[in-house]
């Protein structure tokens, strides 16, 4: 396949030099390891972490692993095993979780003010600039003293790879990982490409299942052959995507650091229930529930939508019944980021496409057309005055982060967890609610 982008590797890859290095911490099996921070009786103890509904398997810990669990492992199936060995599963407690992430991203300020939260367990750091950072044995050190102070302040184990290129970056630190000779540091240097013969081409960050035997087919087995490639020849094949990689691999800094993560284009807030439901009345108490954490999306992002949609289906491996899935939408006259209108517009979007008789899994909802929340006006259907509104819901949501989610909601949302997920094996919510701290007798 041609690629006739008249994309070019960006103009200011030049403007990099062997001063700047970029290193990428990622907390190791993070949400087995958050789950240890507070139960020191846990250490050396095989782990595992189910998804929604506590359905299969998302998360282990290195125990885990070397006993065999994979992901993606049923529960029931394995459940014999988990006890057979010993291993403790908990169900996800994504607010934990998201909390401590938030706590190490906090440690990395200290290090650098230019960071990049790439996902929940990892970030960039760029170190560029640093006086002191000249040679690599400064580098290994600034990266144990990373990982120093990531474990005292939040208890969680983490590796550092450290390189001139955000790509190499993630090579150093599968090799820190993987190579306990490294002590969970390795700063890997450009010109000693040889390293990259030991990783996979499957594991180059970037390299998709379905790209790996396409690149195979070339003669492209490893990093280092990825490395040597043409980068000409590689765009013309594949994209320009593929040939920055091969530059990024030279040690050539193609891709930068994001400090400002890219507003959305949408959010998404789906959860099966915790068992089959054919009660509309119940199906809506989640339908608001999940307005009603939509709109907290929104206003803390400082959005606004203009559209709403409610999805809603059966089980796709129901015996009994055939598969029903069907979605609605509405757009409001002017963006909003109010709860009780999302909730009002999610209810009426919910009975357009409900079915009498049938068993529902899963409902959802999805707010698209999302724009900054400054200079939003008033919305027709509200009756109450802006400032009103969001007097209203600055309060709602200061109580709920202060004191936990749903501290205070909204009726319609109902009193009881009949609708809500299995999540029989949470663990408390240590770092996020009041009643859930730990208590030292």
């Amino acid at each position: 396949m041609r690629n006739n982008s008249s994309a070019n590797i960006p103009s200011d890859a030049n403007l990099f030099d062997d001063r700047h290095w970029i290193a990428l911490v990622d907390v190791n099996n993070f949400y087995a390891s958050c789950e240890r921070v507070f139960r020191p009786d846990l250490e050396g103890v095989p782990i595992v972490v189910l998804s929604n509904n506590d359905g299969c398997v998302i998360a282990r810990s290195e125990e885990a692993k070397n006993l065999g669990y994979k992901i993606g492992d049923l529960f029931h199936v394995i459940k014999p095993k988990l006890r057979q060995t010993g291993t403790k599963f908990f169900s996800s407690n994504y607010a934990l979780y998201g909390d401590m992430s938030g706590r190490v991203n906090k440690v990395y300020d200290c290090f650098t003010s230019c960071i990049e939260t790439y996902s929940i367990d990892e970030s960039f750091l760029r170190l560029s600039g640093r006086d002191g950072v000249q040679n690599k044995e400064t580098l290994i050190e600034l990266g144990h003293c990373i990982r120093r102070m990531v474990r005292q302040y939040t208890g969680l184990p983490v590796c550092v790879g450290i390189s001139t290129t955000k790509t190499l970056a993630k090579v150093a630190n599968r090799i820190a990982k993987k190579d306990d000779q490294y002590g969970g540091v390795f700063v890997f240097e450009p010109d000693n490409k040889m390293q990259l013969q030991q990783i996979s081409i499957g594991d180059v960050w970037g390299i998709s299942r379905r790209l790996t035997p396409k690149l195979q087919a070339l003669g492209i087995y490893s990093a280092l052959d990825l490395a040597s490639a043409d980068p000409k020849r590689i765009r013309s094949g594949f994209n320009v995507v593929l040939e920055r990689m091969v530059h990024e691999l030279n040690g050539i800094p193609c891709l930068s650091i994001e400090e400002v993560v890219p507003p959305r284009k949408s959010i998404i807030v789906s959860r099966g229930f915790g068992r089959y439901l054919s009660d509309l009345s119940l199906i809506q108490q989640a339908v608001a529930a999940h307005a009603t954490r939509a709109g907290e999306k929104l206003r803390g992002q400082q959005l606004a939508a203009n559209k709403l949609s409610v999805s809603l289906r059966t089980s796709p491996h129901g015996k009994d019944q055939i598969y029903y899935k069907n979605s609605f939408s509405i757009t409001f006259a002017e963006a909003t980021d109010e709860t009780s209108l999302l909730i009002k517009a999610a209810e009426h979007c919910l009975k357009k496409v409900y079915r009498e008789g049938l068993q529902y899994q899963k409902v959802g909802i999805f707010l698209g057309g999302l724009v900054g929340a400054q200079g939003v006006q008033q919305n027709i259907f509200a009756k109450n005055d802006v400032k009103k509104s969001k007097a209203l819901m600055s309060v709602l949501d200061d109580l709920n982060r202060s004191h936990g989610r749903d501290t205070v909601h909204f009726a319609a949302s109902g009193m009881n967890d009949d609708w809500k997920m299995r999540q029989k094996m949470i663990s408390p919510r240590y770092t996020t609610r009041w009643s859930d701290l730990p208590v030292v007798k």
